[in-house]
């Protein structure tokens, strides 16, 4: 099996690093903030939101993604003309021969850009470590020879975030700072490069009469403009804010099922299963993906009657 792991990395990471670099959600409304930190402080309340992705199950090595994010608005309660979001973010990835792990903290600005639309600015700052795993790790390849097996570098991240009741979209990018895999001196591999990627995230409401159901269709697109952009088409129907059943179709990739269910006021919890469609259908390489969300009390601006806070997730009206 290790001859077909190291031949499969050799294909994908060969030249630069050009395949796969950043995770992909298939529940990317859900994991807004993930993508850009200018959704912090669009909803109301403190957000907690973990989840895990496990990618391509048939292979050995494929891509997991854990995560935890955080996130609070200020200021936003009344009627005022801007408030203030902040997030904190940790993830790790985990891909063959790599693993990345990676921390940052973020600050958004929201206005409102006319009677209906609002429009947020946010920025998020941190690290980013990429080492090269003992899983298939060779004293003799030159690749690890020339190279350190770790690496720390700064990172930032910048995004555009325009929102109503109805509409959204969500225009950020990655890896624009530090794309060369090397710091302090230090190099990883050799010449390892992180390629520049924008993520484009388009939603609609779409609410019935009686507010019964509410269908929310999203596009998420994303590019680094020197390979074929990964291009997610979503759907989602929820039942009176309890329930939402839809599916994902990651063009010429896969096709998805996503159930998410609200427990109580303040508690969603979302699953994503996705059947490959593409050539690594024979390897069984299917995916499933996992999300928890939790809005916990913690101001006078998140207290209700009952003493909980609504999940800002579900606050889809």
């Amino acid at each position: 099996m290790k001859k077909y792991i190291l031949f499969l990395f050799s294909i994908l990471f060969g030249v630069g690093l050009n395949a796969q670099q950043q995770d992909q959600f298939t529940q990317f409304t859900l994991n807004d903030y993930g993508m850009n930190p200018a959704v912090a402080g669009s909803a109301n309340g403190l957000m907690f939101l973990a989840g895990k992705r496990t990618q391509w199950r048939g292979f050995e090595g494929g891509p997991e993604t854990e995560f935890l994010n955080i996130t609070k608005a200020f200021g936003k309660k009344g009627y005022r003309h801007f408030w203030h979001g902040v997030g904190a973010s940790v993830e790790q990835d985990r891909f063959g021969v790599y693993t990345t792990k990676q921390g940052y903290v973020s600050y958004a600005i929201h206005l409102k850009a006319s009677p209906k639309f609002r429009i947020g600015f946010g920025i998020a700052a941190g690290a980013k470590s990429v080492a090269l795993s003992n899983i298939v790790f060779d004293s003799n390849d030159p690749v690890f020879i020339e190279g350190q097996r770790a690496v720390v570098v700064p990172d930032i991240i910048p995004g555009i975030y325009l929102y109503s009741k109805k509409f959204s979209l969500s225009v950020t990018a990655r890896n624009l700072y530090r794309n060369t895999l090397s710091f302090g001196g230090k190099q990883l591999g050799s010449g390892t490069k992180l390629l520049p990627t924008a993520y484009f995230t388009l939603t609609r409401k779409i609410i019935s009469g009686g507010y019964g159901f509410v269908t929310i269709p999203a596009v998420n697109i994303q590019t680094n403009f020197k390979g074929i952009p990964s291009v997610n088409l979503n759907v989602i129907t929820y039942y009176k804010k309890r329930v939402g059943v839809g599916f994902n179709y990651r063009i010429h990739d896969a096709l998805s099922g996503i159930v998410q269910v609200r427990v109580y006021k303040n508690l969603i919890i979302g699953f994503a299963y996705d059947l490959t469609i593409s050539r690594f259908r024979a390897g069984k390489a299917n995916s499933d993906e996992i999300m928890v969300g939790l809005s916990p009390v913690m101001s006078t601006e998140d207290l209700e009657k009952q003493g909980t806070s609504n999940c800002p997730k579900f606050e889809i009206f």
